[in-house]
């Protein structure tokens, strides 16, 4: 075992612990601070590969491969989204420091959230053991377990936008007997 294979695994098991925890407690919704974490992990992901990786070094299987697991990771994601729970919170919460970060729901994935997590990764290691025994070696890349992980959490917090933008809209119109369900 390598120490990359070694700083991998400590990764992906530091990642599920780390998810999974919060994947089954109920955590305030804050869309402009769910969108950061995708973004810096996507970010050193592209940093680490282009650091690690001679572009002409890229096989088509390189690219392939990550191609896959980019849509794998982008499936989950939204599946993950799809599935979790949401309820309003009492009272608004502040969760920044300067008023912008605001939550008025929460949500959780619960045991479905963590059993994605963990097909994440399943799928994420099988992939890398059968690319890698087919010439791939970008696959074997903690930059592409971070490009995986934004991928994921990018898909995620999309599909909570627009979920919580239906609830927000459903919740006015409901409120308001006066407007159409339609809209106006």
């Amino acid at each position: 075992m390598t120490i990359q294979m070694l700083g991998n695994a400590l990764l992906i098991v530091a990642a599920i612990g780390w998810i999974g925890f919060r994947q089954m407690t109920w955590r305030p919704v804050s869309l402009g601070r769910m969108w950061r974490g995708p973004a810096i992990f996507g970010i050193i992901g592209l940093v680490l590969i282009a650091q690690t990786t001679k572009p002409a070094a890229l096989t088509a299987l390189d690219i392939g491969v990550l191609v896959v697991e980019l849509a794998i990771s982008l499936g989950i994601g939204a599946w993950m989204g799809a599935i979790a729970h949401f309820r309003l919170l009492p009272e608004p919460i502040d969760i920044g420091k300067d008023r912008r970060d605001v939550a008025t729901y929460e949500s959780r994935t619960g045991a479905w959230g963590l059993a994605l997590w963990v097909l994440v990764f399943v799928v994420r290691v099988g992939i890398d053991v059968l690319a890698g025994m087919a010439g791939s070696h970008l696959a074997a890349s903690t930059g592409v377990i971070l490009l995986m992980l934004a991928a994921n959490r990018a898909a995620r917090t999309a599909v909570f936008a627009q979920r919580l933008g239906r609830h927000a809209a459903a919740t006015v119109n409901a409120a308001d007997p006066n407007r159409s369900m339609m809209g106006s």
